[in-house]
Parts: structure tokens; sequence; C-alpha cells
């Protein structure tokens, strides 16, 4: 049976202890101009707001999380990606998710969770949001944007899954 929430319970895993002013976003690999972004670089940037409900796979689900960011793909562009990168790989620290380039617009860097600023429990200072997407690639606490030609190893998903207790 699936549990409905008002609200996304806090795991105990915790990302890392840095504040918003020390928040640095890499971007690298496949790209013609690697670059640290803060938060006030991406601050110009178009924010769209998307809700849909949250489900986990421990067996609960909030029903309309609406969460608010920059497309991926915009963030992505930034470094100027070659024409051989074909992935976005989303990291956090060893906590990989890829993401198919060409699926980038679709997915969101969020910094808002329900109108409010993201806090840092549920991934702050951005936490990405693939629509549609299985909890485990909602990556909290992203850190670092790598472009590469290939997915290469789905840590975030082999992590996630040990954590249950499932085999990937």
């Amino acid at each position: 049976m699936t549990e409905i929430r008002d609200s996304m319970p806090v795991h105990p895993y915790r990302g890392p202890a840095r504040g918003e002013a020390e928040a640095v976003l890499r971007i690298d690999g496949l790209v013609r101009r690697p670059l640290e972004a803060r938060a006030a670089d991406l601050a110009g940037m178009s924010r769209i707001e998307h809700t849909e409900a949250f489900a986990c796979e421990e067996g609960w689900t909030v029903p309309a999380v609406r969460w608010r960011g920059v497309r991926l793909a915009d963030v992505v562009s930034l470094a100027d990606p070659l024409p051989s990168a074909r992935y976005v790989r989303v990291h956090a620290g060893g906590y990989v998710v890829p993401v198919e380039l060409g699926a980038a617009g679709d997915a969101l860097l969020c910094e808002e969770m329900n109108g409010q600023p993201l806090p840092a429990a549920h991934g702050a200072p951005w936490r990405l949001l693939v629509r549609g997407g299985a909890c485990f690639t909602s990556v909290k606490w992203v850190d670092r944007l790598e472009l590469a030609a290939t997915a290469g190893p789905r840590e975030g998903e082999r992590i996630a899954r040990e954590r249950r207790g499932m085999s990937a």
C-alpha cells in the first residue's frame, strides 16, 4: 500500500555542510569552457515552475510538489558542450545520475520547493528534478555537471538501491 504524505520526509542521509555563499556548481567534461558557477551567476536565468507527484520506492508519495528552477540544458549551455557530449552526469559527491543531453531541457536544477527556498535537508542549493523520473534521479546537493560521451556508471541508482536493500 502506498502512503500519501503532505510533505516530503527528511532522510538521515545528509548532504555537505556548506553555506549558500560557498555553493559552487562545477561544469566540466566535454565542454569548451569549463566553469564554476555560483547562485549569483545563475540569478539572471529564466525560471520554470513544475508541479508533480513525488513517489519514492520506499512506498510513499507526496501528491503535488511544486518545484522551481532553471532548465538543466540552460545551465549546461553556459559551458558550451562539445558535439561529442551525449550525457550530463549530475554529481553530488559520489552520487551520480546520468541524464541524456537531449532530455536536459525537461530537467530542472531546482532552487525552490512549494514556493519557498529549497532547504538544505531537501537538497539546497540545487536539486535535480527529472520530470517523471524515479526518486533516485532527484539528486540533492548538486555540485557538478559533467558532460560525457557515455552515461557511465549509474552510481546514484546503485547507492539508492543499496540503501533500500534492493539490487540495481
